[in-house]
């Protein structure tokens, strides 16, 4: 496996990473559509990087960094590898290229949102207004190894929750890490 720069690549490896996209995010729900997919992968590419993990012609997960306050902060955006190729260190290997190049260009945190719009952990489904601090608290998941739980394995944290972020009880859990070594 190799990993390098995503935009360097020509068009059928970017084509690979528009269709992982809409593929690749079965739990929770990602992009409905190859043309959202291919408008989110321009996206990534002009505004911030994105690395891909490859074997020979064959994409088998990428990354994507996008800046945020001045470039102090870095969004980890989107994570995305293939179903077959998942638990292999694919993911953990992409995520440290992420963080070594937005240490890189300046990062003092790393940052990244994970939905759950598909029931996965104790805050879907739920009215999180009542008490956001104690449903952060409590936050766990029901036995579908929603992603927040790779991020945490990674030394995420998360640092905030947006209620109703993808519809009524689906929401997007905040979680960030140093970039300090």
């Amino acid at each position: 496996m190799k990993i390098t720069d995503l935009g360097a690549q020509p068009g059928v490896i970017r084509k690979q990473a528009t269709e992982m996209l809409v593929k690749g995010f079965d739990r929770p729900r990602g992009w409905s559509s190859l043309e959202a997919a291919t408008r989110e992968v321009e996206h990534v590419l002009r505004q911030g990087f994105a690395f891909a993990a490859l074997e020979d012609s064959l994409l088998l997960g990428w990354i994507g960094g996008l800046p945020q306050y001045d470039g102090r902060v870095w969004e980890l955006h989107p994570l995305v590898v293939r179903p077959d190729r998942r638990l292999r260190g694919i993911g953990r290997s992409l995520v440290a290229a992420f963080e070594r190049e937005a240490r890189c260009r300046g990062a003092l945190t790393f940052t990244l949102g994970t939905d759950d719009d598909s029931g996965g952990t104790s805050i879907s489904g739920v009215d999180l207004y009542d008490d956001v601090p104690r449903h952060i608290e409590g936050l766990h998941d029901l036995g579908y190894k929603h992603p927040f739980l790779f991020y945490r394995r990674l030394g995420y944290v998360v640092t905030g929750i947006m209620p109703d972020a993808n519809g009524p009880g689906k929401p997007d859990i905040y979680m960030s890490r140093s970039a300090r070594l």
